[in-house]
């Protein structure tokens, strides 16, 4: 089976698809990468997201640390006695398991990176179809990622997919921010969040929820089929939910734990993908979140709904190691 089939992230209507601080008005400008290090609890520029803090066994530490300029607050916790998925140890580095919080109101400014949109006191406004924001973050094999959305109603949805959210392997070298084919569009970790708009009339203002998994390692994205034998890749994209958008602001949240995925929205389930058998672990080498994705700069159907405004994304979970290569 290729791979194209698993993901369904063709541009075509044959498959469907899958740190420096910023202040002020960004519109067509993007800003220098900074890695979110779980070892320190502070933005690091350069390297891998994932970090640790090597503490002892049976023993655990905390950190707060913040960005002043944008209000970006990271928590991290470490502990080997029993808590968190890798309390035995990280078992690429022998490393205990760190929880890690991160939060970026995304009110003037943001500790990601910014392609594109505005900012102002209400969060990151979209002024055009391709803006992105994205984080590199440490590899967090279960965890969450939640996020406001406001102003957002049929009006600014007219396309027919809109894709507010994603996830995806960032690391083997891949350039950031990351292009849309073959680097996202065949990525060996991806999720993504999409609202149909006005142009897909059977599911105007539903949503859908893309999970899919190729522990493949280098390059970290696909150029022919998935490698993985037995199954041959995971992939699952439900979608339906309230089709309803007044403009009121919407709190979209992604959590990842014990082999299942969930989509909720205003704090209800809407959809689950259930990935246990699938025989795979969550674990990209560098972990990526965004709001948005490179789509749009190469598919017409496809774009952020311009004039929403974000704000309040908050991540958490708990690091761990690069899933087995398989193939």
């Amino acid at each position: 089976m290729r791979w194209c089939g698993l993901l369904a992230l063709c541009a075509g209507s044959g498959c469907s698809d899958g740190d420096g601080s910023t202040r002020g008005e960004l519109t067509g400008a993007v800003t220098s990468a900074t890695t979110l290090g779980a070892s320190t609890g502070a933005p690091t520029s350069g390297g891998e997201g994932p970090g640790s803090s090597g503490g002892e066994a049976g023993t655990s530490s905390s950190t707060d640390s913040g960005d002043p300029s944008t209000g970006g607050v990271v928590t991290t916790a470490t502990s080997s006695g029993g808590e968190g998925p890798g309390s035995s140890g990280d078992a690429t580095t022998g490393e205990p398991s760190q929880h890690f919080m991160f939060s970026d109101p995304l009110i003037a400014g943001t500790a990601g990176t910014a392609v594109g949109g505005s900012f102002g006191d209400a969060g990151w406004t979209v002024t055009g179809k391709a803006d992105r924001v994205y984080w590199a973050i440490p590899r967090l094999v279960e965890g969450s990622v939640e996020f406001t959305m406001t102003n957002v109603t049929l009006d600014n949805l007219p396309l027919a997919d809109h894709e507010v959210f994603a996830m995806y392997e960032g690391g083997y070298d891949i350039e950031h921010p990351i292009g849309y084919n073959p680097e996202f569009r065949n990525n060996a970790f991806k999720s993504m969040i999409r609202i149909y708009g006005v142009a897909e009339p059977e599911r105007t203002g539903q949503q859908k929820i893309m999970w899919g998994m190729c522990p493949l390692g280098a390059p970290g994205y696909l150029e022919g089929e998935c490698p993985c034998l037995n199954p041959v890749g995971f992939f699952e994209e439900p979608f339906g939910g309230d089709a309803g958008w007044d403009g009121s602001p919407q709190t979209l949240r992604v959590a990842w734990a014990d082999g299942v995925t969930r989509y909720f929205r205003n704090d209800v389930e809407v959809l689950s993908i259930d990935w246990a058998g699938s025989g795979f672990s969550f674990g990209p080498q560098a972990l990526y979140v965004s709001l948005g994705n490179p789509r749009p700069e190469e598919v017409d159907t496809a774009g952020m709904p311009i004039g929403a405004v974000f704000s309040n994304l908050v991540v958490e979970g708990w690091t761990g190691p690069v899933t087995p290569t398989c193939g």
